[in-house]
Parts: C-alpha cells; structure tokens; sequence
C-alpha cells in the first residue's frame, strides 16, 4: 500500500527530474517522425488518481507527458463533469486525447456528445466488455456495433476505436478474431488502437498488421514484455520498438500511449517516467 508520503516522494523526484533534463518533451528535436506528442493511460496509476487526482496529474505534466488517456469514462472523468475535467488538465498543461470507455451503440450519443464537451480526439471501446465472443459470428456481429458507433462518433467530431487484449488473436476455426474485426469495420468510422504488448505476447507480429491494414492505427499503447509475462517499463523487456518504429508513417500512427499494468521495477510514477525516457531517447 502506498502512502501519501510515498506519493509526495514521487512527485518531489519527477520534478527534480524535469529540470535537470532538459531533453524531455518541450525541447526535443522531433525531426521527421510525425509523432511529436505522448500521453499516459491514467490505468497506469489508478491507484494514485483515485486519492490524489490533481497532484497525479501534477506529476504527470511535470514528468513530461503531454496529456492523458482516461478510463471508464461514461459521460464523466472520476466525478468530474467533462467541461470541469478538461479546465482541471489545462491548468496542468495536459490535453485529454481519449479515453476507454463501456460504450455501445445505444449510449453512443450521449457518450460522443459528452466526449466533445472535455475535447477528446478519440473514444476506445477497450476488449469486448461483455459482449459474447465465442464464435466468428459474434466478432462480426460486434464489428457491425463498431461501425455503428464510429458512426455516431463521427457526428461530435469524435473518432471512434477498438483497443485490443490477447483474446482476439487466438484462433477460431482457423480465422483469427482481430482480422475479422479489422475486415468487418470501415476505415472510416472505426480506428485501431493496437496495444503492443497484448499482441506480442499473443504471438502475432505488429508490423504484419502495420503492413496489411496501413492508415488504421492512429495510436499505439506501449508497455513492454518481460520473459514471465509482466509488464515493464518501455526498454527494459523484450519487444523491439525501434524497429516498429519504421512503421510509424504507414500504420498511421499519430500519438502513443504509455500504460503499464503491474509494476516490480519501481512505483508507478517513477515507471511511467522511465518509460517517457526512453521513448524520447530512442524513439523520436
């Protein structure tokens, strides 16, 4: 159990981090890569923002994220109204890209309308959130739902998007799940947001993806693979992310997510500040 006193510890130490870096975001020489913006999946410190929302969004600006994926968002940010949780981000200097949400396509509207109101970019729907996924026929009837919802999306200038776990790259009677998703949905209603490690460790090959279905991946969530499985600071596990970065023009890339699920190498926020690290040092 984390204390407030070791919260505040983190956050001393992002700032002092910040200021004797001067590297991070704001001074980076981007170059060519079009992706010049980074945000953090607020899973990543779930446990922080639950006691202590402003002075983790603090840390998170300061560290040198430039904004934010939220979750579970269903009309509201964690009892914030939209307008007021997107005055709370800009006072900290961070953007509200997206979030993963519950919805489906009878929520849709209010959810889309709701999004627009905070400013978000794009709305995920994270895994199928009880929706049955046993047969091909299910995938296809979901990926119907999809196309419907990026319809509605569209409408509050809102883009719609499916992230994925594991589930959806293991076989059923010999067609994989995420291609028929991918198959099944517009390219013009439904994004992808491809979580790196969860298709890693199911087996599959980013860059395939990147390959045959250029222009869907608008956002990749980054988190690294260690040899039993868990999650690990970006750099620190076994997945080549410089060489996917080939890839970034063609996948359609736009921003990437920083999201770490379980933490052995430090407390979430010094994770999540390693993390940012070597993205900047080795990615940009």
């Amino acid at each position: 159990m984390k204390t407030r006193r070791d919260f505040l510890r983190s956050v001393a130490l992002a700032g002092a981090y910040i200021f004797t870096k001067p590297y991070l975001v704001k001074a980076f020489d981007f170059g060519a890569n079009p992706v010049k913006e980074t945000g953090i999946q607020l899973w990543s410190l779930r446990d922080l923002i639950r006691d202590e929302l402003v002075p983790t969004l603090k840390a998170v600006s300061t560290i040198g994220y430039t904004g934010i994926e939220a979750f579970d968002f269903d009309g509201s940010f964690y009892g914030h109204a939209p307008k007021d949780f997107k005055q709370i981000c800009a006072d900290m200097d961070l953007k509200i890209y997206s979030s993963h949400t519950p919805i489906t396509d009878k929520n849709a509207n209010l959810f889309a309308e709701k999004a627009s109101e905070a400013g978000l970019e794009y709305l995920f729907l994270p895994s199928f959130v009880g929706r049955p996924a046993n047969t091909i026929d299910d995938f296809k009837r979901t990926a119907e739902e999809l196309n419907r919802i990026g319809q509605i999306c569209r409408q509050f200038n809102i883009q719609f998007g499916y992230h994925n776990h594991e589930f959806e790259f293991k076989p059923i009677v010999d067609q994989l799940p995420y291609d028929v998703l991918l198959e099944e949905t517009d390219p013009g209603l439904v994004s992808f947001q491809l979580d790196i490690y969860w298709i890693v460790k199911a087996g599959s090959r980013p860059s395939k993806y990147f390959t045959n279905h250029p222009g869907r991946f608008h956002t990749w969530h980054i988190k690294d693979l260690g040899h039993d499985g868990e999650t690990l600071i970006v750099g620190n596990g076994t997945i080549d992310f410089k060489s996917l970065m080939k890839y970034s023009q063609s996948s359609g890339l736009k921003l990437m997510i920083v999201e770490q699920d379980n933490f052995t190498e430090g407390t979430p926020l010094y994770c999540s500040e390693q993390s940012l690290r070597y993205i900047h040092s080795n990615l940009f």
